[in-house]
């Protein structure tokens, strides 16, 4: 009687299946699809991820064999179980709390560190000998046309302690408007290297004037503006790099400073950009090992969707090659 009993009940097991049952390599067709969604509205998103697996990353058959079993119902209820916010949100929490514990310590031997390079930077600073001030923008017009041909800036360059053999010293212009806005990574880096650099070849003693033709780009922000209004509506940050004084080579590569530390003070102020350097001064100055906050909780709650089913979480964190 038992062996009947399970025969009979095989064809409603069969036809309690959905469509969603299927191999994600069968195709759904449209009132399928229409159906699933109308019933769970997310179901789309998940459709359109591993449509996008299969369509972009899953190129050949050999590449497929390994997900041949999987259906569209169980990736889908993974994605459901990671959106459970319920589930997720005290323990991302939880996690949280765990990373200030473990990790904030050593954020704190950043600020340490980089306070000490900084007060070491402003005692063996080269600002120390000499001042460089804007103190002109010359232009040099047309005689046919009226128009600017060249843009010369003007800088006062005064010793503190004495005759200056030679110096280089580097500026660049940066709006005002910029100052509160966070920027790409790519534009920052750029604005990094975005610097014009002068060399003062000749001998001085006494406060004195020198002028150096102004770049292309900032040629276009100097033709219309006298150093008034420049400095009303931009910052021209100035650094001298190198000075040759009583004979004696010196400029800021040989002050030592580690070049993480460097790269974290030009990102230091840009909340979300400094990551990237606070890890290189964990690392290479600290000797300790470090994992961003995001970073923590991401792989705590990765391991959590491993656990509950690691073929649909590969699949779904899938790459292109």
């Amino acid at each position: 009687m038992r062996k009947i009993l399970s025969i009979l009940a095989l064809p409603l097991i069969i036809a309690c299946s959905g469509p969603t049952d299927k191999s994600i390599f069968e195709d759904l067709t449209v009132e399928e699809l229409k159906d699933v969604i109308k019933k769970d509205s997310l179901f789309e998103q998940t459709y359109k991820n591993i449509e996008f697996a299969k369509d972009s990353i899953l190129t050949d058959n050999l590449e497929k064999v390994k997900w041949s079993e999987l259906t569209y119902k169980q990736i889908h209820n993974l994605v459901l179980f990671a959106s459970d916010t319920s589930y997720f949100n005290p323990l991302r929490k939880k996690y949280q709390n765990d990373w200030e514990k473990k990790y904030r310590p050593i954020l704190n031997e950043v600020d340490s560190v980089s306070n000490y390079w900084k007060k070491f930077k402003e005692e063996n600073s080269l600002e120390q000998y000499v001042k460089v001030e804007l103190a002109t923008i010359d232009k040099e017009y047309y005689s046919y046309s009226g128009g600017i041909k060249d843009v010369n800036l003007g800088f006062r360059l005064t010793p503190l302690k004495g005759k200056i053999d030679q110096m280089r010293f580097s500026y660049s212009i940066e709006s005002k408007l910029d100052e509160d806005k966070e920027k790409s990574v790519y534009a920052s880096v750029y604005s990094s290297l975005d610097k014009s650099w002068c060399r003062m070849s000749r001998p001085f003693s006494k406060p004195t004037v020198r002028y150096w033709e102004a770049s292309y780009t900032n040629e276009k922000i100097l033709k219309s503006r006298s150093v008034k209004t420049l400095l009303r509506d931009y910052n021209v940050y100035i650094e001298v790099d190198e000075i040759r004084k009583d004979g004696v080579n010196m400029s800021n590569d040989h002050l030592g400073i580690p070049k993480s530390i460097e790269n974290h003070w030009e990102y230091e102020n840009k909340e979300y950009l400094n990551d990237l350097y606070v890890d290189d001064v964990i690392k290479v100055v600290l000797g300790k090992e470090y994992m961003n906050e995001y970073e923590y909780i991401s792989q705590k709650v990765d391991s959590i969707l491993t656990e509950k089913d690691k073929m649909s979480y590969e699949f779904l964190t899938l790459k292109s090659k």
